[in-house]
Protein backbone atom coordinates (compact mmCIF):
# COMPACT_ATOMS: atom_id res chain seq x y z
CA UNK A 1 0.00 0.00 0.00
CA UNK A 2 1.57 3.29 -1.10
CA UNK A 3 -0.07 5.33 1.65
CA UNK A 4 1.08 2.95 4.36
CA UNK A 5 4.61 3.03 2.96
CA UNK A 6 4.54 6.83 2.85
CA UNK A 7 3.25 6.94 6.41
CA UNK A 8 5.55 4.38 8.00
CA UNK A 9 8.50 3.74 5.69
CA UNK A 10 9.57 7.28 4.84
CA UNK A 11 11.38 7.56 8.16
CA UNK A 12 13.53 4.66 6.95
CA UNK A 13 13.90 6.50 3.63
CA UNK A 14 15.13 9.61 5.45
CA UNK A 15 17.79 7.68 7.36
CA UNK A 16 18.81 5.76 4.23
CA UNK A 17 19.20 9.02 2.32
CA UNK A 18 21.10 10.49 5.26
CA UNK A 19 23.56 7.58 5.27
CA UNK A 20 23.98 7.84 1.51
CA UNK A 21 24.64 11.60 1.69
CA UNK A 22 27.21 11.17 4.45
CA UNK A 23 28.97 8.43 2.51
CA UNK A 24 29.16 10.59 -0.61
CA UNK A 25 30.47 13.51 1.42
CA UNK A 26 33.22 11.50 3.07
CA UNK A 27 34.41 10.19 -0.29
CA UNK A 28 34.61 13.82 -1.43
CA UNK A 29 31.55 13.76 -3.68
CA UNK A 30 29.28 16.81 -3.71
CA UNK A 31 25.83 16.38 -2.22
CA UNK A 32 23.43 19.01 -3.51
CA UNK A 33 19.72 19.03 -2.77
CA UNK A 34 17.01 21.07 -4.50
CA UNK A 35 18.05 24.19 -2.61
CA UNK A 36 21.54 23.89 -4.09
CA UNK A 37 23.22 23.33 -0.73
CA UNK A 38 26.55 21.57 -1.14
CA UNK A 39 28.38 20.25 1.87
CA UNK A 40 31.40 18.29 0.72
CA UNK A 41 33.79 21.25 0.46
CA UNK A 42 32.91 22.41 3.98
CA UNK A 43 32.97 19.18 5.95
CA UNK A 44 35.53 18.68 8.70
CA UNK A 45 38.01 16.09 7.47
CA UNK A 46 40.51 14.30 9.62
CA UNK A 47 44.07 14.54 8.33
CA UNK A 48 46.10 12.03 10.32
CA UNK A 49 49.63 12.99 11.22
CA UNK A 50 51.88 9.96 11.49
CA UNK A 51 53.69 9.54 14.77
CA UNK A 52 55.49 6.57 16.23
CA UNK A 53 53.48 5.03 19.10
CA UNK A 54 56.43 5.53 21.44
CA UNK A 55 56.08 9.29 21.08
CA UNK A 56 52.50 9.33 22.31
CA UNK A 57 52.03 10.34 25.91
CA UNK A 58 49.20 9.82 28.34
CA UNK A 59 47.30 13.03 28.96
CA UNK A 60 46.49 13.56 32.61
CA UNK A 61 43.97 15.97 34.06
CA UNK A 62 42.35 16.46 37.44
CA UNK A 63 39.78 18.55 39.28
CA UNK A 64 42.23 20.38 41.51
CA UNK A 65 42.29 24.14 41.96
CA UNK A 66 45.93 24.85 42.81
CA UNK A 67 47.54 28.22 43.36
CA UNK A 68 49.44 29.37 40.31
CA UNK A 69 51.76 32.01 38.95
CA UNK A 70 50.34 31.48 35.46
CA UNK A 71 46.81 30.22 34.89
CA UNK A 72 44.69 30.15 31.74
CA UNK A 73 40.92 29.61 31.68
CA UNK A 74 39.34 28.56 28.38
CA UNK A 75 35.76 28.39 27.15
CA UNK A 76 33.63 28.03 24.03
CA UNK A 77 30.15 29.37 23.38
CA UNK A 78 27.35 29.20 20.83
CA UNK A 79 24.93 32.08 21.16
CA UNK A 80 22.17 33.11 18.74
CA UNK A 81 23.60 30.77 16.12
CA UNK A 82 27.11 32.27 16.35
CA UNK A 83 30.16 30.55 17.82
CA UNK A 84 32.99 31.96 19.88
CA UNK A 85 36.10 30.69 21.67
CA UNK A 86 38.20 32.52 24.21
CA UNK A 87 40.84 32.19 26.88
CA UNK A 88 41.68 34.44 29.81
CA UNK A 89 45.17 34.76 31.23
CA UNK A 90 45.87 35.20 34.95
CA UNK A 91 49.44 35.72 36.16
CA UNK A 92 48.18 35.57 38.86
CA UNK A 93 45.85 38.55 38.34
CA UNK A 94 43.62 38.82 35.29
CA UNK A 95 45.87 40.25 32.60
CA UNK A 96 43.98 39.75 29.35
CA UNK A 97 41.33 38.02 27.25
CA UNK A 98 41.80 36.59 23.77
CA UNK A 99 38.70 36.09 21.65
CA UNK A 100 38.06 34.24 18.39
CA UNK A 101 34.88 33.94 16.40
CA UNK A 102 34.36 30.65 14.54
CA UNK A 103 32.13 29.77 11.59
CA UNK A 104 28.47 29.61 12.54
CA UNK A 105 28.30 25.92 11.62
CA UNK A 106 30.89 25.01 14.25
CA UNK A 107 29.92 23.08 17.36
CA UNK A 108 30.53 24.04 20.98
CA UNK A 109 32.94 21.09 21.16
CA UNK A 110 35.01 22.62 18.34
CA UNK A 111 34.91 25.97 20.14
CA UNK A 112 36.11 24.42 23.41
CA UNK A 113 39.00 22.66 21.67
CA UNK A 114 39.89 25.80 19.72
CA UNK A 115 40.07 27.82 22.93
CA UNK A 116 42.46 25.26 24.44
CA UNK A 117 44.60 25.16 21.29
CA UNK A 118 44.84 28.95 21.03
CA UNK A 119 45.72 29.18 24.73
CA UNK A 120 48.57 26.69 24.28
CA UNK A 121 49.83 28.54 21.20
CA UNK A 122 49.84 31.78 23.18
CA UNK A 123 51.69 30.11 26.02
CA UNK A 124 54.24 28.58 23.64
CA UNK A 125 54.95 31.97 22.06
CA UNK A 126 54.88 34.15 25.17
CA UNK A 127 55.74 32.00 28.21
CA UNK A 128 57.35 28.85 26.78
CA UNK A 129 59.24 27.85 29.92
CA UNK A 130 56.73 28.87 32.59
CA UNK A 131 54.70 26.30 34.46
CA UNK A 132 51.07 26.84 33.52
CA UNK A 133 47.75 25.56 34.86
CA UNK A 134 45.08 25.40 32.17
CA UNK A 135 41.45 25.20 33.29
CA UNK A 136 38.45 24.17 31.17
CA UNK A 137 34.84 23.27 31.96
CA UNK A 138 34.69 20.96 28.93
CA UNK A 139 35.10 17.41 30.19
CA UNK A 140 34.40 16.10 26.68
CA UNK A 141 37.50 17.93 25.46
CA UNK A 142 39.66 16.50 28.23
CA UNK A 143 38.39 12.98 27.58
CA UNK A 144 39.05 13.41 23.85
CA UNK A 145 42.65 14.34 24.64
CA UNK A 146 43.06 11.03 26.46
CA UNK A 147 41.99 8.90 23.50
CA UNK A 148 44.77 6.96 21.82
CA UNK A 149 43.33 7.56 18.33
CA UNK A 150 40.91 10.50 18.57
CA UNK A 151 40.65 11.10 14.79
CA UNK A 152 40.24 14.82 15.37
CA UNK A 153 42.62 17.43 13.98
CA UNK A 154 42.16 19.84 16.88
CA UNK A 155 42.84 17.10 19.42
CA UNK A 156 45.99 16.09 17.55
CA UNK A 157 47.14 19.72 17.46
CA UNK A 158 46.55 20.16 21.19
CA UNK A 159 48.39 16.94 22.04
CA UNK A 160 51.37 18.13 20.02
CA UNK A 161 51.44 21.39 22.01
CA UNK A 162 51.25 19.80 25.46
CA UNK A 163 54.50 19.48 27.37
CA UNK A 164 55.71 19.02 30.91
CA UNK A 165 55.05 22.65 31.81
CA UNK A 166 51.28 22.29 31.26
CA UNK A 167 48.84 20.98 33.88
CA UNK A 168 45.23 20.42 32.82
CA UNK A 169 42.30 20.88 35.18
CA UNK A 170 38.56 20.46 34.86
CA UNK A 171 36.43 23.09 36.59
CA UNK A 172 32.68 22.87 36.94
CA UNK A 173 30.88 25.60 35.02
CA UNK A 174 28.70 28.31 36.52
CA UNK A 175 29.53 27.77 40.18
CA UNK A 176 31.23 31.10 40.68
CA UNK A 177 34.86 30.23 39.84
CA UNK A 178 36.16 33.68 38.94
CA UNK A 179 38.49 32.68 36.10
CA UNK A 180 35.90 30.43 34.50
CA UNK A 181 33.26 33.16 34.66
CA UNK A 182 35.64 35.61 32.99
CA UNK A 183 36.41 33.12 30.20
CA UNK A 184 32.71 32.36 29.76
CA UNK A 185 31.94 36.05 29.33
CA UNK A 186 34.81 36.41 26.86
CA UNK A 187 33.62 33.42 24.78
CA UNK A 188 30.12 34.86 24.54
CA UNK A 189 31.57 38.20 23.47
CA UNK A 190 33.74 36.39 20.90
CA UNK A 191 30.64 34.92 19.24
CA UNK A 192 29.45 38.47 18.58
CA UNK A 193 32.62 39.66 16.86
CA UNK A 194 31.91 41.25 13.44
CA UNK A 195 33.84 38.68 11.40
CA UNK A 196 35.07 35.11 11.61
CA UNK A 197 38.62 34.71 12.89
CA UNK A 198 39.10 30.94 12.57
CA UNK A 199 37.57 28.79 9.85
CA UNK A 200 36.81 25.16 10.62
CA UNK A 201 34.88 22.50 8.74
CA UNK A 202 31.35 21.37 9.54
CA UNK A 203 31.53 18.68 12.24
CA UNK A 204 29.88 15.34 11.50
CA UNK A 205 27.22 15.89 14.18
CA UNK A 206 26.15 19.22 12.67
CA UNK A 207 26.37 17.78 9.18
CA UNK A 208 23.97 14.98 10.07
CA UNK A 209 21.55 17.48 11.60
CA UNK A 210 21.66 19.76 8.55
CA UNK A 211 21.08 16.97 6.05
CA UNK A 212 18.40 15.38 8.20
CA UNK A 213 16.49 18.68 8.38
CA UNK A 214 16.85 19.06 4.62
CA UNK A 215 15.48 15.58 3.95
CA UNK A 216 12.62 16.08 6.39
CA UNK A 217 11.71 19.31 4.63
CA UNK A 218 11.66 17.53 1.27
CA UNK A 219 9.53 14.73 2.73
CA UNK A 220 7.12 17.27 4.24
CA UNK A 221 6.81 19.14 0.92
CA UNK A 222 6.09 15.89 -0.88
CA UNK A 223 3.50 14.91 1.74
CA UNK A 224 1.75 18.30 1.47
CA UNK A 225 1.33 18.00 -2.30
CA UNK A 226 -2.43 18.08 -2.97
CA UNK A 227 -1.93 15.88 -6.02
CA UNK A 228 -0.22 13.15 -4.03
CA UNK A 229 -1.96 10.03 -2.82
CA UNK A 230 -2.92 9.55 0.79
CA UNK A 231 -5.04 12.66 1.41
CA UNK A 232 -7.18 10.69 3.88
CA UNK A 233 -4.06 9.96 5.92
CA UNK A 234 -2.76 13.51 5.46
CA UNK A 235 -5.89 14.87 7.17
CA UNK A 236 -4.98 12.76 10.21
CA UNK A 237 -1.21 13.32 10.14
CA UNK A 238 -0.43 16.57 8.27
CA UNK A 239 3.08 16.68 9.73
CA UNK A 240 5.65 13.99 8.97
CA UNK A 241 7.60 12.45 11.82
CA UNK A 242 10.39 9.89 11.78
CA UNK A 243 9.27 8.30 15.04
CA UNK A 244 5.74 7.54 13.85
CA UNK A 245 5.22 3.98 12.69
CA UNK A 246 1.94 2.07 12.81
CA UNK A 247 2.69 -1.63 12.57
CA UNK A 248 -0.72 -2.99 13.54
CA UNK A 249 -2.92 -4.33 10.72
CA UNK A 250 -6.18 -2.92 12.07
CA UNK A 251 -4.73 0.50 12.85
CA UNK A 252 -3.12 0.77 9.42
CA UNK A 253 -6.61 0.28 7.94
CA UNK A 254 -7.96 3.03 10.20
CA UNK A 255 -5.41 5.65 9.14
CA UNK A 256 -5.45 4.82 5.41
CA UNK A 257 -9.13 3.91 4.84
CA UNK A 258 -7.74 0.88 3.02
CA UNK A 259 -8.96 -2.43 4.30
CA UNK A 260 -11.75 -4.93 4.53
CA UNK A 261 -14.75 -2.72 3.79
CA UNK A 262 -17.09 -2.39 0.76
CA UNK A 263 -15.65 1.02 -0.16
CA UNK A 264 -12.12 -0.36 -0.55
CA UNK A 265 -13.15 -3.65 -2.16
CA UNK A 266 -15.25 -1.90 -4.80
CA UNK A 267 -12.68 0.85 -5.42
CA UNK A 268 -10.06 -1.69 -6.44
CA UNK A 269 -12.54 -4.02 -8.19
CA UNK A 270 -11.91 -6.79 -5.70
CA UNK A 271 -15.49 -7.50 -4.76
CA UNK A 272 -18.99 -6.06 -5.22
CA UNK A 273 -20.68 -5.76 -1.85
CA UNK A 274 -22.48 -3.35 0.48
CA UNK A 275 -23.11 -3.12 4.19
CA UNK A 276 -26.33 -4.84 5.22
CA UNK A 277 -27.29 -1.89 7.42
CA UNK A 278 -27.93 0.23 4.31
CA UNK A 279 -27.35 3.47 6.22
CA UNK A 280 -24.23 4.74 4.46
CA UNK A 281 -23.34 5.19 0.82
CA UNK A 282 -19.58 4.99 1.36
CA UNK A 283 -19.39 1.92 3.61
CA UNK A 284 -15.77 2.79 4.39
CA UNK A 285 -13.67 2.05 7.47
CA UNK A 286 -15.05 5.08 9.31
CA UNK A 287 -18.58 3.78 8.75
CA UNK A 288 -17.75 0.65 10.73
CA UNK A 289 -15.75 2.45 13.39
CA UNK A 290 -18.29 5.16 14.17
CA UNK A 291 -21.69 4.58 12.59
CA UNK A 292 -22.67 1.06 11.54
CA UNK A 293 -25.54 -0.13 13.81
CA UNK A 294 -24.52 -3.75 13.21
CA UNK A 295 -21.44 -3.09 15.36
CA UNK A 296 -23.14 -1.11 18.13
CA UNK A 297 -22.57 -3.98 20.54
CA UNK A 298 -18.80 -3.64 20.01
CA UNK A 299 -18.65 0.06 20.94
CA UNK A 300 -18.47 1.42 24.44
CA UNK A 301 -15.88 4.22 24.20
CA UNK A 302 -15.99 5.18 20.52
CA UNK A 303 -18.65 7.73 19.61
CA UNK A 304 -19.65 9.61 16.43
CA UNK A 305 -17.98 13.01 16.37
CA UNK A 306 -14.66 11.71 17.64
CA UNK A 307 -11.69 11.90 15.29
CA UNK A 308 -9.38 9.10 14.24
CA UNK A 309 -6.54 10.95 15.95
CA UNK A 310 -8.48 10.99 19.23
CA UNK A 311 -8.84 7.23 18.99
CA UNK A 312 -5.15 6.69 18.28
CA UNK A 313 -4.13 8.91 21.19
CA UNK A 314 -6.19 6.93 23.70
CA UNK A 315 -4.99 3.40 24.43
CA UNK A 316 -8.45 2.22 25.52
CA UNK A 317 -10.14 3.49 22.35
CA UNK A 318 -7.28 2.05 20.30
CA UNK A 319 -7.83 -1.34 21.88
CA UNK A 320 -11.55 -1.07 21.17
CA UNK A 321 -11.12 -0.17 17.49
CA UNK A 322 -8.77 -3.13 17.00
CA UNK A 323 -11.31 -5.41 18.62
CA UNK A 324 -14.10 -3.91 16.52
CA UNK A 325 -12.30 -4.49 13.22
CA UNK A 326 -11.34 -8.02 14.26
CA UNK A 327 -15.03 -8.68 14.93
CA UNK A 328 -15.86 -7.28 11.48
CA UNK A 329 -13.40 -9.69 9.86
CA UNK A 330 -14.88 -12.68 11.69
CA UNK A 331 -18.49 -11.80 10.78
CA UNK A 332 -18.21 -10.72 7.15
CA UNK A 333 -21.01 -13.02 6.04
CA UNK A 334 -23.41 -11.37 8.47
CA UNK A 335 -22.35 -7.77 7.80
CA UNK A 336 -21.51 -7.62 4.08
CA UNK A 337 -24.26 -8.03 1.53
CA UNK A 338 -22.85 -9.35 -1.74
CA UNK A 339 -24.08 -8.41 -5.16
CA UNK A 340 -26.06 -11.42 -6.46
CA UNK A 341 -23.89 -11.50 -9.59
CA UNK A 342 -20.80 -11.79 -7.39
CA UNK A 343 -22.07 -14.92 -5.63
CA UNK A 344 -20.82 -18.07 -7.28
Amino acid sequence: MFVFQELCSSSTFVYTQLSMCLFRIFISSDVSRDEGVAFSNQVERYLPSWAHPSTKHLVHWDQDSPDFDLGIFTDGSKLNGQVGAAFSVFDPQHSGDFQFRLDDHCSVFQAELTAIKQALLWKQQNRPHANCHLFTDSMSSLKALQKFAPKNNLVDDINSLLDGTISLHWVKAHIGVAGNEVADKAAKAASDRPSVDIHLGIPESSLKTSIRHLLLREWQDRWKDDNAKGRFTFNIFPEVKTNRCIDNRQLSQVVTNHGLCPYYLKKFNLRECNCRCGEDVDDDILHYIFRCPLLDSQRSLIRPGQSVLQILQDKHRTKEVKSLLSFLFLHLQDIFEQDPEDIS
